[in-house]
């Protein structure tokens, strides 16, 4: 290991063996001197076709990500992001909850109430923000993806359905993939070079992750056991030679003593340790103390049950995830202990190296999490709740989503990157890549699917984590495919005819395997003309491929078929983010709050000058089911709108007669006060106020089911045409609803347009 950065360093960005500027010889001299100059953006050389094809990409992704960002009713969850967020911004003060994950979003989003104001295009300005940053990020990553690689790498998270729609969401899953990413980068770079400043930006970005979300935990276990296996790997040969084991005459203890001793022996003191190792002490050290509240993952256990000490309170039992009893005295005796043998191992690596990490770590966190010291119990309850409330939560398995969730929800938005990491793998399985920077990648994506796929709780915003490393891995095999090839047979006349010839050939494999299917008339002609142009389009390919060879064939293939995904992924991406921003034919589109509220919200508006009580707006809202939210954002305007949260039910009406000139009922309740509000209101109008996705569509999926749709053509034309136009759910989709009343003398027209979809 003395000579970890040297053996693992690779050659610097600017290197033609690793990084060749694009060569086109179609192209003249002069375009090849512009390419070859340097232009230098944020301390980052870049060629001329770098720089153009960035600085393109950047403004596309921040319009994609900024245009009308207010126009999708706001969510359940942006309600309570922004409106805390607000009541931070409005002096109120602000109290760290795990149920609503770390203090960070909420912090940042005050700033920017505080700055520009609040409305619902700034409650996602934010994310919209940190989502085109996400897009640049790969730039700092070419020494690995190469120049080619960490563009294509931005093009997808650009254009990711799941990045961008969650680009445009107030929740925190966009901030966890900068993070993480940016971590990613930092781990290599800090490999590569053994630059103490990148183990510096990694402390910060570690503690802006842990000050965002407990996903944080998953990131840093999953990169720890990376690093401990791959020095387990380089190191576990030479250790059990130098221990001089023999099976059968060496007894266990004695075995385990003599590698132990022959650790110690080959890596030396911790001052010795650089590369992986010196990473990996850093990511234990600086996190240590959050972790330990993972004991009360074995409170029920034989190991403590008997001992009936309650380190992580369940729900129903007081404040969830917190200790309780003489529990307290023992889960801080943990604390201060894993604080001290963090800070004894960090000085024993690097003194000066571990403070200065130790303290970008913890200022950022402990200011993030006292939220700038106006709530120092914040400070405890991040150390300990952070991890314990969501270990009590494992149980409850929000989301009630079945294990599969991901393998039904991935193919469908992330089908190019998850095309192009399964044949990455292929690819680097038959070249015997086994380079440590490719295992990573393949090991990232696997790992991620593997530990979202156990965790109890699924939701389709964790799809963000699970999309990045795979579009880093489809980067990076990008990359390495277009370097691989050679450019004069694409325009070559058999390049093109390969170019042309695929897209054709994927639209002839639909067209036969659907003809007939969904009464189509003519299915006959159809399903002939697909199949001969199937066979003609492959014995070309035969051809070709025997003339230019089949390695190479594969190659000019891969390019069309990327570009015909890619244009699909537009499409999804654009679907999804503008047309059916809070439609639930999308599975990204969560129990979502529908038009309705984002439309009556505006009649609201636009009777500001409406005299009514107290000069303002008297709205009684029914919190039946939780439907305070997301009304508490929208009506949060107190010299506007006077509103009230209660149980509205036919008893309630009639012990406190309504005087509001505005009434929200729950639709289970508005049975019983129909009668009642006759000749005070206008007739109730039914408006949905919350709607979801038609679960039961996937859900219950066996291998029977699946064995039956894979043979079953009708199955896959419905398959199809869901996949192509979200068709075939939106009769469907299930819905929470409510009834609006009006005073007859307050100015309205309003009308629901949920009910129409």
């Amino acid at each position: 290991m003395k000579n970890e950065v040297a053996q693992n360093s690779s050659p610097a960005v600017n290197s033609p063996a690793v990084n060749p500027p694009l060569r086109l010889p179609v192209f003249g001299a002069l375009f090849q001197k512009l390419n070859n100059a340097l232009f230098s953006v944020a301390g980052v050389q870049l060629l001329l076709w770098e720089a153009v094809a960035y600085g393109t990409l950047l403004a596309t992704a921040a319009a994609m990500r900024l245009w009308d960002l207010g126009f999708r009713a706001v969510h359940h969850d942006e309600s309570l992001h922004s409106f805390y967020s607000w009541q931070l911004a409005e002096g109120q003060g602000f109290r760290h909850d795990p149920l609503m994950h770390g203090p960070l979003q909420f912090e940042l989003n005050a700033a920017i109430f505080f700055i520009l104001g609040d409305s619902d295009y700034t409650s996602r300005l934010l994310y919209a923000v940190v989502g085109t940053v996400l897009v640049m990020l790969p730039i700092f990553f070419r020494s690995r993806l190469g120049r080619p690689g960490a563009f294509f790498t931005s093009v997808m998270l650009a254009f990711s359905p799941a990045l961008l729609y969650f680009s445009r969401f107030a929740r925190n899953d966009i901030l966890m993939a900068v993070w993480a990413l940016g971590l990613v980068i930092c781990m290599w770079r800090y490999i590569d070079e053994g630059r103490h400043r990148y183990i510096y930006i990694a402390a910060g970005l570690l503690a802006l992750a842990f000050a965002s979300k407990e996903t944080s935990y998953l990131i840093t276990a999953m990169f720890g056991l990376f690093l401990t296996l791959w020095i387990l790997y380089r190191n576990v040969p030479q250790i059990l030679e130098r221990a001089d084991i023999h099976i059968g005459e060496t007894t266990t203890v004695r075995a385990i003593g003599r590698i132990a001793s022959a650790f110690f022996s080959q890596r030396g003191s911790l001052s010795s340790l650089r590369g992986p190792a010196a990473f990996l002490l850093l990511l234990i050290t600086l996190t240590l103390p959050m972790w330990s509240a993972a004991i009360g993952i074995l409170q029920d256990t034989a190991l403590l049950s008997w001992s009936n000490l309650i380190f992580v309170t369940m729900d129903g039992g007081g404040v969830v995830g917190k200790p309780t009893g003489g529990a307290i005295l023992i889960a801080a005796f943990i604390m201060v202990t894993l604080m001290g043998v963090a800070v004894a191992t960090g000085f024993l690596w690097d003194q000066k190296a571990w403070l200065i990490a130790a303290g970008i770590f913890y200022c950022i966190w402990v200011l993030s999490y006292s939220t700038f010291f106006t709530n120092l119990g914040g400070i405890e309850s991040g150390m300990w709740r952070g991890l314990g409330y969501w270990i009590a939560q494992q149980d409850v398995a929000r989301g009630n989503q079945p294990w599969y969730y991901y393998f039904v929800i991935t193919p469908l938005y992330e089908f190019l990157p998850l095309a192009l990491a399964i044949a990455a793998a292929a690819y680097y399985w038959v070249k015997r890549q086994t380079d440590a920077f490719t295992i990573f990648l393949l090991y990232w994506c696997g790992m991620t699917l593997l530990l979202f796929t156990i965790a109890s709780e699924k939701m389709p915003w964790l799809l963000v984590n699970i999309a990045l490393p795979l579009i880093v891995l489809a980067g990076k095999f990008m990359g390495d495919l277009v370097t691989g090839i050679d450019w004069r047979k694409v325009v070559s006349f058999e390049g093109l005819l390969v170019i042309v010839g695929v897209p054709v050939l994927m639209a002839a494999i639909l067209m036969l395997a659907l003809a007939g299917t969904g009464g189509d008339g003519g299915g006959l002609t159809i399903g002939i003309s697909a199949a001969f142009s199937v066979v003609a389009l492959a014995a070309v390919g035969v051809v070709l491929a025997r003339r230019v060879g089949v390695a190479t064939m594969a190659k000019l293939a891969a390019i069309p078929a990327v570009l015909v995904l890619m244009v699909l992924t537009v499409r999804a991406s654009a679907m999804a983010s503008y047309s059916h921003g809070d439609v639930p034919v999308e599975m990204l589109v969560y129990t979502q709050t529908s038009p309705d509220i984002r439309t009556l919200a505006g009649e609201f508006r636009s009777a500001n000058g409406y005299e009514g009580e107290d000069n303002g707006i008297s709205i009684d809202v029914d919190d039946t089911s939780g439907f305070t939210w997301p009304w508490a954002w929208y009506l949060r305007d107190s010299s506007r709108y006077h509103a009230s949260y209660r149980n509205i039910d036919g008893e309630a009406i009639v012990d406190r007669s309504p005087t509001a000139e505005v009434l929200l009922v729950h639709s289970n309740n508005e049975e019983g006060v129909a009668t009642s509000l006759q000749g005070l209101y206008t007739e109730g109008q039914r408006i949905r106020h919350r709607w979801w996705f038609p679960e039961h569509t996937y859900r219950d999926l066996t291998l029977d089911r699946l064995a039956s749709g894979l043979v079953d053509r009708e199955t896959w034309r419905s398959v199809v045409d869901y996949w192509l136009f979200r068709e075939g759910v939106r009769h469907n989709i299930g819905s929470e609803d409510a009834y609006v009343y009006f005073d007859p003398d307050f100015p309205q027209n309003f009308k629901p347009v949920a009910s129409t979809e």
